[in-house]
C-alpha cells in the first residue's frame, strides 16, 4: 500500500528505506564487513548491528557509520521541541526517559541516536539522526506524561519535527 499524491509516494512497509531521501545511507556496500571507527557499529549482511550481536569474523574495513557521520556533519533527521512548565519541572526525567528511549532504539537499529539535546529559554530542543527515532521520542513522552504532542513530517526531505506540551 502507498500513501501519496502521486509525486511523493511513501511505502507503508515496515523497514523499508528510501536510500534516495537519505544521503548518508551507504550506496554501495562494502565487499568485506565494516566497523565503524567511532561507535563500534559493525556493518554485515545489509545491516548495521550492534558489536555485540555479530558474532561472526572480525571486521576488516574501517568506515564512518551514517549515524557517526551525521552527528559529525550536525544533520538532523528530527526535532522534538518540549515545551511547558510540567517539562521545566521534570527535566530530569524527561531527559532519562529520551536516553532510555535511544538506548532501545539503537539496540534494534544503531542509526537511530540523539545528536544533541538543548535547553533553552525554559524549553528543550532534542535532534536525532532519524525521523522515526524523534516520532517515537514524542510518543513515550506522551505515553509517560499526556500533554499534546504534533507530527509534521518533511515532504522532500526525510525529517520530521515533533512538539511536545504540557
Amino acid at each position: 500500500m502507498t500513501k501519496g499524491n502521486g509525486k511523493h509516494l511513501r511505502s507503508s512497509t515496515k523497514k523499508s528505506i528510501d536510500t534516495e531521501k537519505d544521503p548518508y545511507l551507504l550506496k554501495e556496500a562494502p565487499k568485506d564487513m565494516a566497523a565503524c571507527n567511532k561507535c563500534g557499529a559493525v556493518y554485515h549482511n545489509k545491516r548495521w548491528s550492534l558489536p555485540d550481536k555479530v558474532t561472526e569474523a572480525k571486521p576488516s574495513v574501517k568506515v564512518l557509520c551514517p549515524a557517526c557521520q551525521k552527528i559529525k556533519d550536525g544533520f538532523a533527521g528530527g526535532f522534538v521541541s518540549i515545551r511547558g512548565e510540567f517539562a521545566r519541572e521534570h527535566a530530569e526525567e524527561i531527559v532519562n526517559l529520551i536516553r532510555n528511549k535511544e538506548e532501545r532504539a539503537m539496540y534494534h537499529n544503531p542509526l537511530d541516536r540523539i545528536i544533541d539535546i538543548k535547553r533553552k529559554k525554559g524549553e528543550m530542543e532534542v535532534t536525532t539522526t532519524t525521523e522515526k527515532l524523534a516520532q517515537r521520542i514524542g510518543q513515550v513522552l506522551h505515553k509517560s506524561f499526556s500533554g499534546k504532542v504534533e507530527y509534521k513530517w518533511g515532504s522532500d526531505v526525510k525529517m520530521a519535527r515533533v512538539v511536545w506540551t504540557r
